[in-house]
């Protein structure tokens, strides 16, 4: 009590003077079992987003990868489709020549399937890689032997031992060449 002979309550609460109480909102404190089975199940909640999400990843990296494998195989099967023709003509050359038929024919047969074959390559993009009398290119020639020669300028390509390819501006083999050098003074 203070000297007015009110006590501190009602000093501090001007309103209780009136007979009125003032009510402050209540809040309820949750007990400590309660706030614990209510992280719980935030946490139980949360684990699950995760299961969910991971399960959902894990689809999508399947049907990507099923996906990448299906599209190798129309791929594959797509090239076979056209390389065919010319593996049926390999065939009917050895059947010809077991027969005996004439050798320019045989010969002309196995230009045809040559062709066949590289028109079937191309047609997917994969291209001869030019090397004869052209300046030696690391990126695209494989050197096997320097021959000297005034033919053509130092560092110039003699001729090709085996075909290099390329599918558009990727290297598939490299040609190997022999590339001219100096011809030694006497």
């Amino acid at each position: 009590m203070n000297d007015t002979g009110t006590n501190d309550l009602n000093a501090k609460h001007p309103e209780a003077d009136n007979g009125e109480q003032r009510h402050e909102p209540s809040m309820e404190t949750p007990t400590h079992d309660q706030e614990l089975a209510r992280l719980r199940d935030e946490r139980d909640q949360l684990e699950q987003q995760l299961q969910r999400q991971l399960a959902d990843a894990a689809n999508v990296r399947r049907r990507q990868r099923q996906e990448m494998d299906d599209s190798k195989r129309r791929t594959v099967e797509s090239i076979a489709q056209e390389l065919l023709p010319a593996l049926d003509s390999f065939g009917m050359a050895l059947a010809a020549f077991d027969t005996g038929t004439d050798p320019k024919a045989l010969l002309e047969g196995v230009r045809m399937t040559r062709m066949l074959l590289t028109s079937a390559l191309e047609r997917h993009g994969l291209q001869e890689i030019q090397a004869t009398g052209l300046a030696f290119d690391p990126s695209r020639h494989e050197a096997v032997a320097v021959e000297p020669t005034k033919a053509l300028p130092e560092g110039h390509i003699v001729r090709v031992l085996q075909t290099g390819y390329q599918l558009g501006d990727r290297v598939v083999r490299h040609s190997r060449v022999v590339v001219a050098g100096p011809v030694p003074t006497a």
